[in-house]
């Protein structure tokens, strides 16, 4: 039987750029690029809102998970799994 802890992951800051994808730093301070244009092959209202930039944009966190204004969201684990790393912030030393 495996011991492995999984850890739930939050986003404390997400960025979206203008070619569809989320710079989402974590809570333990990756950094990881999410690209949400392969969603985009599939089809529903809550999708569709989605493909216009201005409204990809208007992207927030709600209890650290990336949400739009019409109730979509992604999950924070997700995102962590599958997206491409960017880096780790150093913390300084104080």
């Amino acid at each position: 039987m495996s011991t492995a802890k999984w850890e739930l992951r939050k986003i404390k800051k997400v960025v979206p750029t203008s070619t569809f994808e989320l710079v989402c730093t974590f809570d333990n301070d990756v950094v990881k690029q999410y690209d949400l244009k392969p969603l985009f092959d599939m089809s529903g209202p809550m999708l569709e809102p989605l493909r216009k930039i201005t409204f990809f944009k208007k992207v927030f966190l709600e209890m650290g998970v990336p949400t739009w204004p019409n109730g979509f969201d992604i999950c924070a684990d997700l995102i962590y799994l599958e997206a491409k790393d960017v880096k780790r912030i150093k913390k300084s030393a104080a």
